[in-house]
């Protein structure tokens, strides 16, 4: 049992760590969007039947921030944060 969580675990850290082209956030945000995604959808799904307007909404956010975790794209922090352009100085030098 402990080898298949272990197994499972270590898939999750690789697809966290991994970077791609559009990722947006460091991997500290990924991690903490990942274990707190998980935690907030799994006290959803536990309450689903005692409470189940809250939980609907614990569900959704928890899936939220579960993808933001593991895409490593957020688009809030895209649509809010300038993007840094890459800047060219041209320079015009005459000869006399």
């Amino acid at each position: 049992m402990k080898d298949n969580v272990n197994k499972i675990l270590d898939s999750v850290v690789d697809v966290i760590v991994q970077s791609t082209e559009n990722v947006n956030i460091s991997t500290s945000e990924r991690i903490v969007s990942v274990a707190t995604g998980g935690f907030i959808l799994w006290k959803g799904m536990k309450d689903i039947f005692s409470k189940p307007s809250n939980s609907v909404w614990e569900v959704a956010l928890g899936g939220a921030l579960l993808y933001r975790g593991v895409t490593g794209y957020c688009k809030v922090k895209d649509k809010l944060l300038p993007k840094k352009e890459e800047t060219t100085t041209t320079y015009l030098i005459e000869a006399m």
